[in-house]
């Protein structure tokens, strides 16, 4: 019996020996990275990063994640409050606030400004003058109109880089037409048509209508390209001292990560429909039912795929099934055949049994140098509830409990990516409308 605390190490380019020289290398790295990120440098520590949004999920997230790696981040918000405070699942609050502004208040300073006062545009002035990113997230033209939109903000600070994140972004008829409309993950994924992707075209009425993603999906990816195009102009200030403009169109960014689907309509000249638990490239590759609950499958190559054959004793398949252009096809009956045969086989197993047999003849295919046995992978599909008690991610410190200001803690994602030296990180979670507004005002010396 195998060791529990003996790395499985599968590669065909690792001898037993060879495998336990090279993880010895990178413990003390392992080690190092996984330790507390506290003492070591915040790589944005010297920028300052102004947020003033309404009710804009894209634009708090990217603060958020600027904020882990060492901006300083002020947002900014109206006395009565950003609305996005009240969003939350079921009117579930913490202290007056929802669980999704909760989350994304790590590592701010909250201040209030009223922009109907002149005062409260005298003094967003005086920050935007020593501020090197500002991230607008109001109605597209709002902030120009009041005098202090990028226009205006680049001649008081040339160096200011300018993210702007809207529906449709700040240039077009259509933006000019909708400038109006807020932002919601909702319509975000349905105006990229992502969900005409997702779902079951041929389930009975009501069941085929189009599917959205289970999270957030078009806010998120929205905020990585956004912090991505900020970075990138913060490199480029840093060796030509210029600021710029970014316009961030979320409507735009979940399009981008989809891209496969636009070039499928143009090569062959018809759109990408649904095709439920299929994937237009691969199979197997979805999600199928073990006695016990789901377990995902990927075997999408030919080796691949005799492996999965021979994993499950099903090795009468492989005739009309060998290339993968068999196993490619828009006739979806013709591929549900060679699915049932499968679902057949997996509803013998646990999640455990079929995904330890699959990794038993992993190991030994990992021994074949031309790789020929395959290398299929099937993982135990996790309910978030059991993603919890995963030992894996409690090792890798995914989750972390952070106390708020009442001194009580939450259990929430911790900061990614994982970096040896410059790591992103959670300092402190503080949501108070207001609540640095004496801190903030006295050190940019704003009038009170």
């Amino acid at each position: 019996m195998e060791k529990k605390d003996n790395p499985q190490v599968f590669s065909k380019h690792l001898t037993s020996k060879a495998a336990s020289e090279h993880l010895l290398k990178f413990n003390n790295l392992l080690v190092e990275m996984m330790t507390s990120s506290q003492e070591k440098p915040k790589m944005l520590e010297d920028i300052t990063v102004l947020e003033v949004s309404h009710a804009n999920f894209p634009a708090i997230i990217s603060a958020s994640i600027l904020g882990e790696f060492g901006a300083n981040v002020i947002k900014i918000e109206p006395p009565e409050g950003d609305p996005a405070r009240k969003v939350s699942p079921f009117g579930v609050n913490v202290e007056n606030v929802g669980i999704p502004f909760l989350m994304e208040s790590r590592n701010k300073n909250n201040i209030t400004l009223d922009f109907t006062l002149e005062k409260g545009l005298s003094n967003f002035k005086k920050l935007a003058s020593q501020a090197d990113v500002i991230i607008d997230a109001m109605k597209p033209g709002y902030l120009d109109s009041l005098g202090i939109g990028y226009r205006q903000l680049k001649q008081i600070q040339p160096g200011l880089m300018y993210l702007a994140i809207s529906p449709y972004g700040h240039f077009t008829e259509k933006a000019r037409k909708f400038y109006n409309i807020p932002d919601t993950d909702l319509t975000a994924q349905a105006e990229a048509g992502y969900p005409s992707l997702t779902g079951d075209p041929t389930a009975p009425e009501p069941l085929n209508f189009p599917v959205k993603a289970g999270v957030w999906a078009a806010s998120y990816m929205s905020a990585a390209l956004a912090v991505a195009g900020t970075l990138t102009a913060l490199l480029h200030k840093r060796r030509t001292g210029e600021g710029q403009f970014i316009d961030v169109a979320t409507y735009d960014c979940i399009s981008a990560w989809q891209s496969f689907s636009i070039l499928w309509g143009v090569f062959f000249r018809k759109p990408r429909v649904r095709v439920k638990n299929f994937d237009w490239n691969l199979f197997p590759y979805g999600y199928y039912k073990a006695k016990d609950g789901y377990v995902t499958i990927a075997a999408g190559s030919d080796q691949d795929f005799r492996g999965m054959l021979k994993v499950l004793g099903r090795w009468d398949l492989e005739n009309d099934w060998r290339f993968v252009f068999d196993r490619i096809t828009d006739d979806i009956d013709k591929l549900k055949g060679l699915e049932d045969e499968f679902k057949k086989e997996i509803i013998k197993y646990t999640r455990k049994e079929i995904v330890q047999k699959t990794l038993s003849f992993s190991r030994k295919a990992a021994r074949d140098k031309l790789r020929g046995n395959g290398f299929p992978i099937i993982v135990e599909t996790l309910s978030p509830r059991e993603v919890l008690k995963e030992e894996h991610w409690q090792v890798r410190n995914s989750l972390k409990k952070i106390s708020l200001p009442d001194q009580r803690d939450i259990l929430m994602p911790d900061s990614v990516p994982k970096m040896s030296v410059t790591p992103p990180r959670i300092d402190r979670i503080e949501h108070g409308l207001g609540v640095h507004n004496e801190e903030i005002y006295e050190k940019y010396n704003l009038d009170k």
